[in-house]
């Protein structure tokens, strides 16, 4: 792990001398003297990474918890937004599907293969990228979980989590609704209702939200809004507590998104080759302005049906998980961006999926503990795309089915060695196998990819892989303050298919992971510093490429084309100087780059394919974010709480070529809320304002010549919104 001390030392020693600045001047302009009877504790930060509660300070792996309050408080309504407050958190987004993307890893590749940060949604995981994206309501908290996993959370996971809690019944009444208005006429209504039934155990919850927004951009050829939002959602569950011993939750869950969200992205004319810029389209200098000739719209639709049973024994816990969901998708949208009719796509997907996990677990008061599992999911899906390029009539249309299966065992034992030290050994099987029907037809009436007419080709594969993947891990506690931990694993990501080419299959990837952490708490309880050293050694990286051999007009394929290391540094500190005000500081400092990478670019051919030693796509070299948190009492039976956030991140690449014209500039923003809180009446506001420089960034920059050249999809603007809720 020498290496590691290799990160550069000015942009750490300058952001560290930031994050420390603006701590005393917080403390300088809100804190006062401390008194005896002012000391506060932080409160105790309970997380389940193990399917069992357990205190954030006592988990061997570095976990971040945002819950539902602080994600109110923040302006966070979904997955995409979590970035700004995680760091080392990117999500890239754009055409209805999202990627997520921790310490370097993460995304999915243009085929069949699995994520490389896992989603999941009360101890489910989602399939589809698709269903990375996700907006918050009724939500308990969120878990970003950084390293591979291949034991606590059911799935095996590669380079992370992003683990989703919903509020579950209680036995209780309990109801609250709230309504928002904010920027480009927003508007959202949530809320929730919980009602026991009698005296049966059995309880109800069902919670919904509604949004509307008008476009972010705007079409000026079309005279339409782009970037708008028209979602709503909703979620039953029913529980059954038949004792003590014996709970089950059944849950429902439907969402509808119907809009143009992430579409209104921007051609580049300066940098790439695009078609429709050089028949003549126009590009507006107005970022928030663009001239689609297309009609696009993305209809989005996902169910979830689930079961959760949990059973204590005398000796043991039974947990059972299964769940059923379907997702469709239908896009329309824009390639070139420009109002010549050059290029354009009208993908669809459907996808049904199955799982089921089986847990036993011994209780945790006893020296030696364990747990075991099997676990099993398929998934059916069917892809279509049609890539349209009128001009020329020509039609690339590839169907494809696939048949996806994974099966698992795992298990791990811990050990408490003595009251200080404890150890655990995990290890999980893994079993996957996935089958592909593609059909690909061309309709290319000048022979523009070679003998006029159409042409049809089919392709259908099995093939299936297997992986075991060890935990092993050492941790020592000398006092109730401190905890540090030693942690070896092994990540796998599944092999694949291309869905949209012919291609033979691609391997699966493979993760070493080592971290070192420290977890403390100083000052009487009232600073909490956890720190985590990472080395990954990261091989077979399943990646869009292009050999260096290939000949000229070759389509890129899949291919398992790199190797990578990847080390760093993860921060968190926790500080609370008075009982009403909170300091929090996070970074990520990261340097993740190729140990092997020869491919040609595409979009620059004459380049030197070699790419050994140059940066990993989505992998900034510096994450930061400091926030500051001050309540007090307000009009005699409130509260008023007021929060300033700060997020900076260094340069990123946005495909593995060092290719300029997809580089995002390093980039700062601001975000802050007002809220207020009566404890008599029951009812809150909120204001709140993000990114309040209207600071000009990309959330994903792709290039493809000739057909797109260099696109951006830029991030939301500075936005406002007011929150009126009311809880019974």
């Amino acid at each position: 792990m020498i290496g590691i001390f290799k990160l550069h030392y000015k942009k750490l020693i300058y952001q560290s001398f930031l994050l420390l600045l603006l701590m005393i001047i917080a403390l300088s302009a809100l804190s006062e003297p401390l008194q005896d009877e002012q000391t506060y504790k932080l409160p105790v930060i309970i997380i389940t990474p193990d399917w069992h509660d357990i205190d954030l300070q006592r988990a061997s792996s570095t976990v971040n918890m945002l819950s539902g309050e602080q994600l109110d408080t923040a302006g966070i309504n979904n997955t995409r937004n979590l970035q700004y407050k995680v760091p080392g958190f990117l999500f890239k987004s754009s055409s209805g599907v999202g990627e997520s993307f921790l310490r370097g890893i993460g995304g999915t590749s243009t085929g069949s293969g699995d994520s490389g940060v896992s989603s999941f949604m009360d101890g489910i995981y989602l399939t589809s990228a698709v269903q990375s994206f996700q907006d918050f309501y009724d939500i308990d908290r969120v878990e970003i979980i950084k390293g591979p996993h291949g034991v606590h959370l059911g799935r095996n996971v590669l380079g992370g989590a992003v683990s989703i809690i919903t509020h579950d019944p209680v036995p209780y009444y309990e109801a609250y609704g709230d309504v928002l208005y904010g920027t480009s006429n927003q508007q959202q209504f949530r809320g929730a209702l919980n009602l026991p039934v009698f005296d049966s155990g059995m309880s109800f919850r069902l919670a919904g939200t509604m949004l509307g927004r008008d476009g972010y951009s705007r079409n000026i050829f079309r005279h339409e809004d782009l970037d708008d939002q028209d979602y709503y959602a909703w979620r039953g569950k029913l529980r059954y507590t038949a004792s003590t011993d014996l709970d089950i939750i059944f849950s429902m869950e439907q969402t509808k998104q119907n809009d143009t969200s992430g579409l209104a992205k921007q051609p580049d004319p300066d940098v790439g080759v695009n078609g429709g810029i050089l028949l003549g389209g126009v590009v507006p200098d107005d970022p928030r302005k663009v001239t689609h000739n297309v009609d696009q719209n993305q209809a989005i639709k996902t169910e979830i049906y689930s079961a959760r049973v949990t059973l204590d024994t005398d000796s043991f816990k039974i947990k059972s998980t299964s769940a059923y969901w379907e997702t469709d998708l239908d896009l329309a949208y824009e390639l070139d961006g420009t109002n010549i009719d050059f290029s354009s796509n009208f993908p669809a997907s459907n996808s049904t999926s199955f799982s089921q996990e089986f847990r036993f677990e011994s209780f945790q008061n006893q020296p030696l503990t364990w747990s075991t599992g099997v676990y099993f999911l398929h998934e059916d899906s069917e892809q279509h795309q049609d890539v349209h390029l009128p001009l020329i009539n020509f039609q690339n249309i590839p169907d494809s089915t696939t048949r996806n299966s994974s099966y698992a065992v795992f298990g791990e034992l811990a050990y408490q060695f003595t009251d200080q030290w404890q150890g655990r050994f995990g290890l999980r099987y893994n079993y996957e196998e996935k089958e592909l029907d593609l059909q690909q037809s061309i309709i290319d009436p000048y022979g523009i990819q070679g003998i006029p007419g159409t042409h049809t080709v089919t392709h259908k594969a099995k093939e299936n892989w297997e992986a075991v993947t060890p935990e092993l891990g050492l941790s020592f506690t000398p006092d109730a303050n401190v905890f540090y931990y030693a942690k070896a694993s092994r990540g796998f990501k599944a092999g694949g298919y291309n869905i949209f080419a012919i291609q033979p299959s691609f391997d699966p990837e493979h993760l070493w992971a080592y971290e070192l952490g420290i977890k403390k708490t100083l000052s009487d309880h009232k600073i909490r510093i956890n720190a985590a050293l990472f080395y990954y050694d990261y091989t077979d990286m399943q990646l869009l490429t292009l050999s260096p051999d290939a000949p000229v007009g070759t389509m890129p394929i899949v291919t398992n084309a790199a190797s990578a290391t990847i080390q760093g540094l993860d921060l968190q500190i926790w500080y609370w100087p008075m009982k009403n005000l909170e300091l929090t500081a996070g970074a990520t400092f990261l340097d993740a780059r190729f140990d092997e990478f020869n491919s040609i670019d595409p979009n620059n051919p004459d380049e030197n394919p070699d790419h050994s030693g140059e940066p990993l796509p989505q992998a900034p070299e510096t994450s930061l974010i400091l926030g500051v948190e001050y309540q007090f009492s307000f009009l005699r039976h409130g509260d008023l709480s007021f929060s300033i956030d700060y997020k900076y991140q260094s340069s990123i690449y946005y495909n593995p070529y060092h290719d300029r014209a997809v580089r995002q500039d390093s980039y700062g923003l601001i975000n802050t809320s007002l809220s207020y809180y009566n404890h008599k009446d029951n009812w809150s506001t909120e204001l709140y304002a993000n990114n309040i420089t209207d600071e000009l960034y990309a959330q994903n920059i792709i290039r493809i010549d000739p057909v797109v050249g260099t696109a951006r999809n830029w991030a939301a603007p500075r936005t406002f919104g007011f929150r009126l809720g009311y809880r019974w």
